[in-house]
């Protein structure tokens, strides 16, 4: 599933890193709340307490603030557990082409694949991903000129854990990212016109331990795809707010909303390190005055010789 029409008001961000931009080769999936999957981002209930959240800052921003924290309908809080075993169902494949061969000689459904994301088993609700200290600027940042607001979601590596189901099994583990968040909030200060954008810093892919034949190979053909596309995988997902699509909640300790999404996870090559961009940058700043330079010698040779003699 592809975001252009999403990108375009989103590309001026403030504190995130560039939004995605290489859909050639994914893995698409939809989790539906109706199919007791989705995301579920929540939020502590004393004003006080960091954990609360924040409100306003931007443009047609609704009151109840922005959530907290975020995790799958798998590792949801909700009272009752709705005992979720996956975030989103695998919906298609575009140019996964061992993966797509796996799957039809072993007569694998697609929606038997999923999607998830959570807090490892043993964790608290509080030890998924989170905005931190929750300072603006740093893990989030808005504007009242803007109608975007942008959420930096982080953890501990040890406490949660994504990647790619067949059935209840996880068979590849996704390696630890932040999760960037851009919300806009839309033309009015109604939640029925806000859409998220959510996506993640290209990862490692792994093999899990302990899985059959079957399993396996399946992991095996997910992987190959992803190593002959670029060797890394990266998420993102949009979360459109109507009376479908989110469900508010609530508990003694949170307020939450529960919300279908549909995304894809991409195969990409891994994105340069800063310092390696610094040093493309360098060059091609290096170039330019090279470049401004050897113009204006040819110039000045030019006024004083045959222009054939000037190079």
């Amino acid at each position: 599933m592809v975001f252009s029409f999403l990108l375009s008001p989103l590309l001026g961000f403030q504190i995130l890193p560039p939004p995605p931009n290489d859909y050639s080769h994914r893995v698409d999936f939809s989790g539906s709340i109706l199919n007791n999957q989705g995301l579920v981002a929540y939020q502590g209930l004393d004003p006080s307490a960091v954990n609360f959240g924040h409100s306003g800052g931007a443009k047609n921003a609704v009151n109840i603030g922005s959530p907290y924290y975020v995790t799958g309908r798998e590792g949801s809080p909700e009272i009752p557990s709705p005992g979720a075993t996956r975030s989103a169902n695998v919906t298609g494949l575009e140019n996964f082409p061992i993966l797509s061969n796996y799957l039809e000689n072993n007569n694998i459904s697609l929606n038997s694949i999923g999607f998830g994301l959570n807090q490892k088993e043993g964790r608290s609700f509080e030890e998924t991903w989170n905005l931190g200290n929750n300072i603006l600027g740093e893990d989030w940042y808005a504007s009242p000129d803007s109608t975007i607001e942008e959420n930096i979601y982080k953890a501990n590596p040890d406490d949660v854990e994504w990647g790619l189901y067949y059935n209840k099994t996880k068979i590849v583990d996704f390696g630890y990212t932040d999760i960037y968040v851009a919300v806009d909030f839309g033309p009015t200060t109604s939640f029925l016109d806000d859409t998220s954008f959510n996506f993640t810093n290209p990862v490692s892919a792994t093999k899990s331990a302990g899985l059959d034949q079957l399993q396996g190979g399946l992991a095996d053909a997910f992987l190959q795809d992803v190593n002959d596309a670029g060797g890394k995988v990266r998420v993102s997902s949009s979360a459109p707010v109507t009376l479908e699509t989110v469900r508010l909640a609530t508990s003694d300790k949170y307020t939450m909303r529960v919300f279908s999404f549909a995304g894809s996870i991409q195969a990409v090559k891994a994105v340069p390190e800063p310092s390696s961009q610094l040093g493309i940058f360098a060059f091609g700043v290096l170039g330019v005055g090279f470049w401004l330079r050897k113009k204006h010698k040819i110039a000045s040779c030019k006024k004083r010789f045959d222009h054939n003699q000037c190079r």
